[in-house]
């Protein structure tokens, strides 16, 4: 049975150009970016991996990332199972979790792209990644809130609700709270009518979704709550004077400088999602505004310059900014709503 069932996908797959030609190639590009992920982070072979691991499977570590469970849980598990060490084991879910978070970024643009065009896309994502490898820090529920995040922009867009709720329970409930800003852009794409009632139809729509993500952290933070906090909770005043000091002294910058990492994780695709801005379907106009919510909240709790912080709003800045870029795009979409032939 699993032979026939193994030899049907093959069958499938060997029909379908595109994947062959793709997949290969975000895994090449997956383990790439692992590569210069452990050739930066001098703490994954020194033992502080193995140490951090430790205290956080007996419950003894910083609330924020003792919240974080998926992290260290699945992990945990591929250890188990395939008797691994933990630093491989974390190197492998990070392998997978990058690599599906491409292939599905892929898809998720074909709803209006062009294969070609999809590739230049999570080719500019991948970009991003490495600006990210530039502050040496272990945040590994990046790879899968990568996923998670791709995953439930797709949900929201198809409408499927019971699945977005899903995939925001298991992102900002159980990997990592930056994805609780997700029912934002819920709210603002399901609101069609500036009328009372249906603005609070969809509003209690977008609290029952969200209360399962909610519920779970919350109730993570609390048997935590004694916990120390990692790295502080309050860093608007370094945030903005570091910020301050780079574009005022941009030469320094250039040599010395870290808080220029938020400006080139996405270079001038910033400026170009912005631009893009009324080229874009609705979707992505109406998640967009996740944005300015997503880098105020970390200009107040997080270290600006830690730019992989910024990596999942390239699902939504970078086809906003292919939208700008390519006219026929734009075009395509009108004429052709499905996804769009190779």
């Amino acid at each position: 049975m699993i032979q026939k069932s193994i030899f049907s996908f093959l069958k499938r797959l060997a029909g379908n150009r595109e994947a062959i030609i793709y997949v290969p190639i975000y895994f090449f590009i997956s383990f790439t970016d692992l590569i210069l992920k452990l050739r930066h982070t001098g703490a994954w072979l020194s033992g502080k991996l193995v140490e951090n691991h430790t205290a956080l499977m007996a419950f003894q570590y910083f609330n924020n990332e003792q919240s974080r469970v998926l992290q260290y849980l699945v992990p945990e598990a591929l250890r188990q199972v395939f008797d691994l060490s933990i630093v491989t084991s974390y190197a492998v879910s990070r392998l997978i979790f990058v690599f599906l978070a491409f292939v599905v970024f892929h898809y998720f643009l074909r709803k209006w792209f062009s294969a070609i065009e999809s590739f230049a896309g999570v080719m500019i994502l991948s970009a991003g990644l490495m600006i990210g490898f530039m502050v040496q820090d272990m945040q590994e529920s990046a790879p899968l809130l990568m996923l998670l995040f791709v995953s439930g922009l797709w949900a929201m867009r198809e409408e499927k609700d019971a699945l977005f709720c899903f995939i925001l329970f298991l992102g900002g409930g159980l990997t990592n709270e930056t994805m609780l800003v997700m029912p934002l852009g819920y709210f603002l794409y399901r609101a069609r009518s500036l009328k009372f009632t249906h603005l609070l139809r969809i509003g209690l729509r977008t609290v029952l979704l969200a209360v399962p993500a909610f519920l779970g952290q919350g109730v993570l933070r609390y048997i935590t709550r004694f916990h120390p906090h990692l790295g502080g909770a309050f860093h608007w005043p370094e945030n903005t004077q570091g910020i301050w000091a780079e574009l005022i002294f941009p030469y320094e910058a250039i040599f010395y400088g870290e808080y220029i990492y938020l400006f080139l994780v996405f270079s001038i695709f910033w400026f170009l999602a912005i631009l893009g801005y009324f080229k874009s379907p609705r979707f992505l106009r109406s998640v967009f505004w996740i944005a300015p919510v997503f880098v105020a909240a970390h200009m107040v709790t997080g270290k600006i310059q830690e730019a992989r912080q910024m990596i999942p709003l390239g699902f939504i800045l970078i086809p906003m900014a292919l939208f700008f870029m390519i006219p026929e795009a734009r075009q395509r979409v009108t004429e052709e709503p499905k996804a769009l032939d190779a």
